[in-house]
Protein backbone atom coordinates (compact mmCIF):
# COMPACT_ATOMS: atom_id res chain seq x y z
CA UNK A 1 0.00 0.00 0.00
CA UNK A 2 3.02 2.33 1.11
CA UNK A 3 5.03 2.03 -2.11
CA UNK A 4 4.58 5.05 -5.20
CA UNK A 5 6.02 7.88 -6.48
CA UNK A 6 6.01 11.51 -5.34
CA UNK A 7 9.02 14.23 -4.92
CA UNK A 8 9.62 15.91 -1.77
CA UNK A 9 7.50 18.18 -0.36
CA UNK A 10 6.22 19.60 3.56
CA UNK A 11 4.97 17.01 5.69
CA UNK A 12 1.30 16.81 6.87
CA UNK A 13 0.63 17.42 10.50
CA UNK A 14 0.69 13.77 12.94
CA UNK A 15 -2.08 13.88 13.41
CA UNK A 16 -3.41 13.61 9.94
CA UNK A 17 -4.23 9.62 9.75
CA UNK A 18 -5.80 9.48 12.87
CA UNK A 19 -8.50 11.94 11.69
CA UNK A 20 -8.60 12.70 7.87
CA UNK A 21 -7.03 12.18 4.78
CA UNK A 22 -4.14 14.46 4.18
CA UNK A 23 -5.89 17.35 2.28
CA UNK A 24 -3.23 18.37 -0.36
CA UNK A 25 -2.95 15.04 -1.72
CA UNK A 26 -6.88 15.23 -2.68
CA UNK A 27 -6.87 16.88 -5.90
CA UNK A 28 -10.43 16.37 -8.44
CA UNK A 29 -11.11 13.04 -8.70
CA UNK A 30 -11.58 10.44 -11.71
CA UNK A 31 -13.70 8.86 -9.36
CA UNK A 32 -16.05 10.82 -9.50
CA UNK A 33 -17.62 10.59 -12.45
CA UNK A 34 -15.50 8.21 -14.86
CA UNK A 35 -16.18 8.55 -18.31
CA UNK A 36 -16.85 5.83 -20.48
CA UNK A 37 -13.19 6.56 -22.23
CA UNK A 38 -11.85 6.24 -19.16
CA UNK A 39 -13.86 3.02 -18.17
CA UNK A 40 -12.92 1.26 -21.01
CA UNK A 41 -8.98 1.48 -20.74
CA UNK A 42 -9.05 0.44 -17.07
CA UNK A 43 -11.17 -2.48 -18.71
CA UNK A 44 -8.02 -3.00 -21.04
CA UNK A 45 -5.12 -2.06 -18.70
CA UNK A 46 -6.76 -2.49 -15.11
CA UNK A 47 -3.57 -0.09 -13.61
CA UNK A 48 -3.02 3.68 -15.13
CA UNK A 49 -2.09 7.04 -14.50
CA UNK A 50 -4.69 9.09 -12.73
CA UNK A 51 -5.62 12.06 -15.64
CA UNK A 52 -7.09 14.20 -12.61
CA UNK A 53 -3.68 14.41 -10.78
CA UNK A 54 -1.84 17.42 -9.83
CA UNK A 55 2.09 18.25 -9.26
CA UNK A 56 1.50 17.69 -5.08
CA UNK A 57 1.14 14.22 -5.41
CA UNK A 58 1.56 10.99 -7.46
CA UNK A 59 -1.81 9.18 -8.67
CA UNK A 60 -2.83 5.95 -10.17
CA UNK A 61 -6.46 4.18 -11.00
CA UNK A 62 -6.76 0.30 -10.28
CA UNK A 63 -9.42 -1.65 -11.38
CA UNK A 64 -9.81 -4.18 -8.56
CA UNK A 65 -12.10 -7.43 -9.80
CA UNK A 66 -13.03 -7.35 -6.69
CA UNK A 67 -16.03 -5.97 -4.30
CA UNK A 68 -15.28 -2.53 -2.17
CA UNK A 69 -15.87 -4.32 1.00
CA UNK A 70 -13.54 -7.22 0.47
CA UNK A 71 -10.59 -4.69 -1.27
CA UNK A 72 -11.08 -2.89 1.56
CA UNK A 73 -10.73 -5.52 4.16
CA UNK A 74 -7.53 -7.03 2.32
CA UNK A 75 -6.01 -3.38 1.94
CA UNK A 76 -6.27 -2.90 5.69
CA UNK A 77 -4.73 -5.93 6.59
CA UNK A 78 -1.55 -4.23 7.42
CA UNK A 79 0.69 -7.27 7.85
CA UNK A 80 0.14 -8.79 5.08
CA UNK A 81 1.70 -6.11 3.20
CA UNK A 82 4.55 -8.80 2.57
CA UNK A 83 2.53 -11.15 0.85
CA UNK A 84 3.16 -8.74 -2.06
CA UNK A 85 6.06 -6.07 -1.30
CA UNK A 86 8.98 -8.65 -1.19
CA UNK A 87 10.86 -5.75 -0.81
CA UNK A 88 9.79 -5.70 2.78
CA UNK A 89 12.16 -6.83 5.51
CA UNK A 90 9.88 -6.17 8.54
CA UNK A 91 6.23 -5.37 8.84
CA UNK A 92 5.45 -4.83 12.97
CA UNK A 93 1.98 -3.57 14.33
CA UNK A 94 3.17 -1.50 16.75
CA UNK A 95 0.15 0.41 18.43
CA UNK A 96 -3.62 -0.48 17.55
CA UNK A 97 -6.78 1.52 18.02
CA UNK A 98 -10.25 1.70 16.15
CA UNK A 99 -9.85 1.73 12.32
CA UNK A 100 -6.06 2.98 12.88
CA UNK A 101 -2.40 2.04 13.69
CA UNK A 102 0.79 2.49 13.77
CA UNK A 103 3.18 -0.07 11.66
CA UNK A 104 6.88 0.02 11.95
CA UNK A 105 8.70 -0.96 8.70
CA UNK A 106 11.54 -1.89 7.42
CA UNK A 107 12.32 -1.83 3.43
CA UNK A 108 15.46 -3.05 1.40
CA UNK A 109 16.24 -2.00 -1.44
CA UNK A 110 19.27 -2.56 -3.46
CA UNK A 111 22.01 -2.62 -0.85
CA UNK A 112 20.49 -0.09 1.52
CA UNK A 113 17.82 -0.98 4.00
CA UNK A 114 15.34 1.90 5.68
CA UNK A 115 13.54 1.63 8.37
CA UNK A 116 10.55 3.77 9.46
CA UNK A 117 7.30 4.03 10.95
CA UNK A 118 3.62 5.08 9.60
CA UNK A 119 0.16 6.13 10.77
CA UNK A 120 -2.32 4.71 9.20
CA UNK A 121 -5.97 5.11 9.69
CA UNK A 122 -9.05 4.36 7.57
CA UNK A 123 -12.94 4.77 7.16
CA UNK A 124 -15.05 2.09 5.70
CA UNK A 125 -18.09 4.15 5.24
CA UNK A 126 -15.89 6.35 2.63
CA UNK A 127 -13.66 4.06 1.55
CA UNK A 128 -10.68 5.75 2.46
CA UNK A 129 -7.75 4.67 3.58
CA UNK A 130 -4.73 6.72 4.12
CA UNK A 131 -1.30 7.20 6.16
CA UNK A 132 1.73 9.44 6.84
CA UNK A 133 4.97 8.82 8.65
CA UNK A 134 5.06 9.20 12.79
CA UNK A 135 7.00 11.69 13.65
CA UNK A 136 7.63 10.30 17.14
CA UNK A 137 10.05 7.60 15.21
CA UNK A 138 13.87 8.43 14.02
CA UNK A 139 12.35 7.60 10.20
CA UNK A 140 15.09 6.89 7.62
CA UNK A 141 12.74 8.26 4.96
CA UNK A 142 12.33 12.28 4.81
CA UNK A 143 8.45 12.07 3.43
CA UNK A 144 5.85 9.46 3.03
CA UNK A 145 1.97 10.61 2.83
CA UNK A 146 -0.63 8.32 0.92
CA UNK A 147 -4.35 7.84 0.22
CA UNK A 148 -6.45 5.14 -1.15
CA UNK A 149 -10.18 6.25 -2.34
CA UNK A 150 -12.39 3.20 -3.78
CA UNK A 151 -15.93 3.40 -5.07
CA UNK A 152 -18.09 0.33 -6.47
CA UNK A 153 -18.68 -0.05 -9.82
CA UNK A 154 -20.83 -2.73 -9.73
CA UNK A 155 -21.47 -6.00 -6.64
CA UNK A 156 -18.03 -7.23 -7.87
CA UNK A 157 -15.83 -4.11 -9.26
CA UNK A 158 -14.04 -1.43 -7.15
CA UNK A 159 -12.17 1.54 -8.95
CA UNK A 160 -9.45 2.73 -6.77
CA UNK A 161 -7.25 5.73 -7.05
CA UNK A 162 -4.27 5.87 -4.92
CA UNK A 163 -1.67 8.92 -4.26
CA UNK A 164 0.88 9.62 -2.39
CA UNK A 165 4.23 11.61 -1.79
CA UNK A 166 7.44 10.16 -1.23
CA UNK A 167 11.01 11.63 -0.07
CA UNK A 168 13.46 8.89 0.57
CA UNK A 169 16.08 11.35 2.21
CA UNK A 170 19.75 11.44 1.51
CA UNK A 171 20.49 7.79 1.46
CA UNK A 172 19.94 7.09 -1.94
CA UNK A 173 21.53 9.49 -4.87
CA UNK A 174 18.68 11.03 -7.26
CA UNK A 175 18.49 8.16 -9.93
CA UNK A 176 18.03 5.55 -7.61
CA UNK A 177 15.14 7.52 -5.99
CA UNK A 178 13.55 8.00 -9.03
CA UNK A 179 13.88 4.56 -9.98
CA UNK A 180 12.61 3.39 -6.65
CA UNK A 181 9.59 5.43 -7.12
CA UNK A 182 8.14 6.64 -10.68
CA UNK A 183 9.56 3.89 -12.47
CA UNK A 184 8.60 1.34 -9.64
CA UNK A 185 5.02 2.88 -9.32
CA UNK A 186 3.71 0.51 -12.67
CA UNK A 187 4.84 -2.54 -11.15
CA UNK A 188 3.90 -1.40 -7.37
CA UNK A 189 0.30 -1.31 -8.74
CA UNK A 190 0.04 -4.65 -10.31
CA UNK A 191 1.59 -6.27 -7.51
CA UNK A 192 -1.48 -5.14 -5.42
CA UNK A 193 -3.93 -5.55 -7.70
CA UNK A 194 -2.86 -9.13 -8.54
CA UNK A 195 -2.97 -10.01 -4.85
CA UNK A 196 -6.13 -8.38 -4.47
CA UNK A 197 -7.86 -9.88 -7.45
CA UNK A 198 -6.74 -13.21 -6.25
CA UNK A 199 -8.24 -12.91 -2.31
CA UNK A 200 -5.04 -12.26 -1.09
CA UNK A 201 -3.67 -15.74 -2.22
CA UNK A 202 -1.19 -14.62 -5.36
CA UNK A 203 2.35 -13.74 -4.19
CA UNK A 204 5.28 -11.99 -6.79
Amino acid sequence: MLVALAWPTAPLQAEAPHTDPPADILPASALDAPSPELLARLEKEHVIPDPSRDDRATCALVLFEQPREEVMELLTSTTRQKEYRPELARVEVVDVSDHANVTEYKLRFMLTSLSYRVREAWDPASGRVWWSLDPTFDNELRVLDGLWELRALDDRRTLGRFSTRIDLGPALPAFLQDYATRKKLPESMEQVRHWVDSGGKWRP
